[in-house]
């Protein structure tokens, strides 16, 4: 009889367990919402964040707060999200920095496969290739050209060694068979005063941070990591129409919440998101970079994942430990 009684009490304890998570996501948002930012103020990624935030707070009718957690290229924001407790309440807005995690700083304290649950890739800015205007070439191919005729004379900048621009320039130069000197640098802005100046010769990043470059005459913008023309530039031209093809070169920018978030509560996130993203000034400041996207928490998690492999491997060839 006890034992019959301990069944059914277990079976009621269960019950209220699925009960109160379906509970939480019927009334969720009750409050605030913060959105862990894990770069500086002030930068085109914490513009986009803002901007985002707003429609965002209307949709979900609470507000969302940005707070900025720089430190480590993002991954000090992104452990204390992963370390936040489970409710929704905390999520981080990320770049696919969070892809080169595994490569470049293997000792974390988390694992960003095993310890978030991504909510939306929200948008993506393709790269672009970009040289010193003094170089003597105009199209991408002519670029190739110059640069497999002198090989090893060319060099090329970064933010870093290890980071997200490094590696697709790594990525781009093992696909073309070009040789190519990495010169890392203490951020994007001093790769482009390098270029400008003729100090590096080859670039790559997005549109927003070297339009200024382009339209002054002072660097040349030779392609866009996408399949398809861009609207912030149509005049650059795609990869794929240069001949190189199979390749894309892009940031991107997405949501994730801690592991263990209630489905129902990453779901009305996935949607909400999404449905913010709609708004016309949201979609202003995106395509001045890129393009507005909006996919599953499963095609957010496969990204992730496909990419961790790639840069791996990137990087392993390139010898970037």
């Amino acid at each position: 009889m006890k034992r019959r009684t301990s069944l059914k009490l277990l079976a009621a304890i269960g019950a209220l367990g699925l009960t109160s998570s379906a509970v939480l996501a019927e009334d969720f948002p009750t409050r605030p919402i913060t959105v862990v930012l894990p770069y500086t103020a002030g930068g085109a990624t914490d513009t986009l964040a803002r901007v985002i935030a707003a429609p965002l707070g209307t949709v979900l009718g609470q507000p969302v707060v940005i707070e900025n957690k720089p430190g480590a290229g993002g991954a000090v924001g992104a452990e204390f999200v992963a370390r936040s407790k489970p409710d929704g309440y905390t999520i981080l807005f990320h770049t696919a920095t969070v892809s080169v995690y595994p490569t470049t700083q293997p000792d974390l304290d988390f694992d960003f496969r095993e310890d978030f649950a991504p909510i939306t890739l929200a948008t993506k800015a393709p790269f672009v290739i970009a040289v010193n205007a003094s170089l003597p070439v105009n199209t991408l191919q002519e670029f190739l050209e110059y640069a497999r005729a002198h090989p090893g004379e060319l060099n090329h900048g970064s933010p870093g060694t290890g980071t997200s621009t490094h590696l697709t320039a790594e990525l781009f130069k093992q696909k073309t068979g070009i040789d190519l000197l990495h010169v890392p640098y203490g951020g994007s802005s001093a790769v482009l005063t390098a270029t400008r100046s003729g100090e590096i010769d080859f670039m790559v990043d997005t549109y927003l941070g070297i339009q200024g470059a382009v339209k002054s005459g002072d660097v040349k913008a030779l392609a866009v990591g996408t399949k398809t023309r861009q609207a912030f530039n149509p005049d650059i031209p795609t990869l794929e129409e240069q001949g190189v093809t199979g390749l894309e070169l892009a940031a991107w920018f997405a949501f994730s919440a801690p592991k263990g978030t209630p489905p129902e509560i990453i779901d009305q996130l996935n949607a909400a998101i999404i449905e913010a993203m709609k708004d016309p000034q949201v979609k202003k400041t995106v395509e001045a970079q890129g393009e507005v996207v909006g996919t599953t928490p499963e095609e957010l998690r496969q990204r992730i994942a496909e990419e961790v492999d790639i840069w791996a491997a990137v990087a392993k060839q390139a010898g970037i430990k």
